[in-house]
């Protein structure tokens, strides 16, 4: 395992930061918070992480002291665990998610979205009522997507929801039409979805029963409550 960096420093926050400040550490934890324990399911938190970089950061936070990794046997799933000490980072993370949606500016955030995040992100807050018939499906239409990824489905079935990239070959019940990045912005609580429909840039088709309910339904993300700061008050990220 290559050696990280050390800041020379005695204090605690040089030494957290020596854990923490590493590429990626704090979107795998995040996507640990969330409740991904297996490796392919960590991956589609952070799907531009390479699976070697994956596996070498998962190893760091185990050595640290973490995470905790848990073999059930021949051909069953590992499964990584939070500790203790990685359960009390929760509030830390959500710190610095929140600071970010309070402060950096909106427009460099829309230029990284990425449609497999979004929807994974999407997937795990959906808040649907339990009276839904199963399969449930939900049919998510990007025409500005990249190649290959302007159609998403997310399949309710038994209790779990499945992140599609190929036509499941279901009925679906609800279909979403918008923007990339106009869905990102009703997603990230920027953009109402009744005023993101009413200027066209949102467009929900399927029964009434559904379709009124999307902005219960819908979830969005977990800091969309947090309001951004006035636009001569935010901060702009490096490069």
């Amino acid at each position: 395992m290559q050696k990280r960096p050390r800041y020379g420093q005695y204090c605690p926050l040089s030494m957290a930061a020596e854990i923490l400040g590493t590429r990626w550490t704090l979107l795998l934890l995040r996507e640990l918070l969330e409740g991904s324990t297996q490796f392919n399911d960590i991956a589609r938190g952070v799907p531009l992480v390479s699976r070697s970089m994956l596996s070498q950061r998962l190893k760091e936070l185990e050595a640290a002291g973490l995470i905790t990794r848990e073999a059930q046997g021949p051909g069953k799933p590992t499964h990584y665990r939070l500790t203790e000490a990685g359960q009390s980072l929760g509030p830390i993370v959500r710190g610095v998610a929140e600071w970010g949606q309070e402060w950096i500016d909106t427009e460099p955030s829309l230029e990284d979205v990425d449609t497999d995040f979004l929807m994974w992100d999407v997937r795990r807050n959906l808040r649907l009522p339990e009276s839904l018939g199963s399969p449930f499906v939900l049919h998510f239409h990007f025409p500005d997507g990249p190649d290959g990824k302007t159609n998403h489905w997310l399949v309710v079935e038994n209790g779990e929801i499945d992140v599609c990239y190929i036509d499941p070959g279901h009925d679906v019940d609800v279909f979403i039409e918008a923007g990339v990045k106009d869905f990102t912005r009703v997603w990230m609580g920027w953009l109402s979805i009744t005023q993101a429909q009413e200027e066209g840039r949102l467009y929900v088709d399927g029964p009434p029963r559904l379709t009124r309910d999307v902005p219960e339904w819908l979830g969005l993300s977990s800091v969309s409550n947090i309001a951004k700061r006035p636009p001569e008050q935010r901060v702009l990220r490096f490069g």
